[in-house]
This record gives C-alpha cells, sequence and structure tokens, in this order.
C-alpha cells in the first residue's frame, strides 16, 4: 500500500518507539512516514506477505482470528501501546487480519527496512519479542475472558481496553463493530448495551458508545479487566514520555 512521506521534527506518541533504547529508536525514526488510518482499513491480512510495518500512535486496530472466514472474531486490540506486523520479527507470512477501529494515525516503515534494522541489531530484537510475549498475555485473557465472562462483562472489558487508547470517553462503535468484537449477534450486543446504559455506565446513540462511570465499569468488569494492563507495564516498563526525533523526508 502507498506510503506517505513527510518532512518534519515531530513528536511521537507510540510507546513502543519511546520506550526503546535510544540507539535503536534513532534506527528506526528516519524510516518513518506518519499517515492518517481510515477505518475499515486492513493492515495485514492472514495468509499475505507485509509490505510495511507500523508503530500505532492513535486510533484502535483489531487483530482478528478468522479460521471461520464468514464470522472473524476480535482476538487483540492495538493502539499506540504497539504496533502491527510482529510477523516480520521473524520473516513470517501473518496468521491474523488486522484493520482499523478507530481511526487515528500511524508512523509506517517499509518491510525491507525494518526487517535490515532487525537483523542488525540484538536489543531491537529482544525489546520487540517482549511485546509480542505481551501481546500473547493479552490475547490468552481475552481467550479466558471469552468462557468464563457474560457478555456485557466482556463489552464493558473492550470498552476500557479502547478508551485506554483514544483518550477520549466518546468511542466512535456501532452495533456491528462490536459484534465483531465478541463475535456474538447484534441482538445479544443491544441487549448488553442495554443493560450497561441502564447501570449509567455508557450513553448510547448512533454510532457512539460514551464512558460515563469509568470506575463503575472496572468494578463491573471485576478480574477480567487490568491484568493485560499491568502485565504490560512489567514486560516493557513505565509508559514513557513522548520524544522529539526526526522523520524521514
Amino acid at each position: 500500500m502507498p506510503m506517505k512521506a513527510e518532512t518534519s521534527f515531530g513528536k511521537t506518541t507510540n510507546w513502543l518507539l519511546l520506550g526503546m533504547g535510544a540507539l535503536e529508536r534513532l534506527r528506526l525514526w528516519p524510516l518513518c512516514a506518519r499517515r492518517r488510518l481510515s477505518v475499515r482499513t486492513h493492515l495485514e491480512r492472514t495468509g499475505s506477505a507485509l509490505t510495511s510495518i507500523c508503530f500505532i500512535e492513535s486510533g484502535v486496530v483489531s487483530s482478528l482470528e478468522t479460521g471461520d472466514v464468514r464470522d472473524p472474531i476480535e482476538v487483540g486490540v492495538v493502539g499506540r501501546e504497539g504496533m502491527i506486523g510482529t510477523a516480520a520479527i521473524a520473516n513470517l507470512i501473518p496468521q491474523r487480519d488486522a484493520f482499523v477501529q478507530i481511526e487515528g494515525e500511524a508512523l509506517f516503515i517499509e518491510i525491507g527496512d525494518f526487517q535490515d534494522c532487525v537483523r542488525s541489531s540484538v536489543n531491537l530484537r529482544m525489546y520487540l519479542s517482549r511485546y509480542i510475549q505481551a501481546q500473547m498475555v493479552q490475547i490468552s485473557l481475552a481467550a479466558s475472558a471469552g468462557v468464563r465472562a457474560s457478555v456485557q462483562q466482556r463489552l464493558a472489558r473492550k470498552l476500557l481496553m479502547y478508551r485506554d487508547r483514544t483518550d477520549t470517553d466518546d468511542l466512535a462503535l456501532t452495533h456491528e463493530s462490536m459484534s465483531l468484537m465478541l463475535g456474538v449477534r447484534r441482538a445479544s450486543i443491544t441487549h448488553a448495551v442495554h443493560n450497561l446504559e441502564a447501570s449509567a455506565f455508557i450513553r448510547a446513540q448512533r454510532g457512539m458508545i460514551t464512558i460515563r462511570d469509568r470506575p463503575g465499569l472496572e468494578a463491573y468488569c471485576g478480574r477480567f479487566y487490568g491484568v493485560a494492563e499491568a502485565r504490560y507495564t512489567e514486560i516493557m516498563g513505565t509508559t514513557p514520555q513522548p520524544a522529539r526525533l526526526h522523520m524521514r523526508a
């Protein structure tokens, strides 16, 4: 897919870029090109070779299991804490789809440039391997919630995860997208949204969910929210602050 080049001194909000060693960050940054992420844009497809990887700066990307093409289900969520294209670290082909659920921006690096950096830096490989481990924790806990949590708890968990990645209580989500998130019928989503709204945790409007009571939503989720978030911090370290770097012309 085409890359939009940009010349500037700018900041990044991507936690992976900010958390890595200075040498690794300075090696990658000149290769980055920032571009918008439009809703429903596919960033990777199962079985298709990658042409680029990207570090998410804003917005939310769904990682989808597409074993049943007619009924894909979201198995992971990626925002500014992560990247799309981890298969490239080991020169593999993606085994999941990834597409944009909430619009935003990302920093793209062409696949050859990225793999050259990974091959030439043991520290970068080790660091990104830690991120893959953090992703696996999120996926495994999602599987646990899928078996043990109610549809309402699972929806509440997803809303909190999306909120963590967007800096706003207003989430541009439709019943269709929430159905995909949980792998349930739209009727089940309608029922879950109604009950969460009746508890004053959220307000639902057409194409928009507004979180009104985050502490209440967290309490309602119980043990199904917070573990993956804490593990990310343990594995990757504390959330870094934005840095000013030089972007590719």
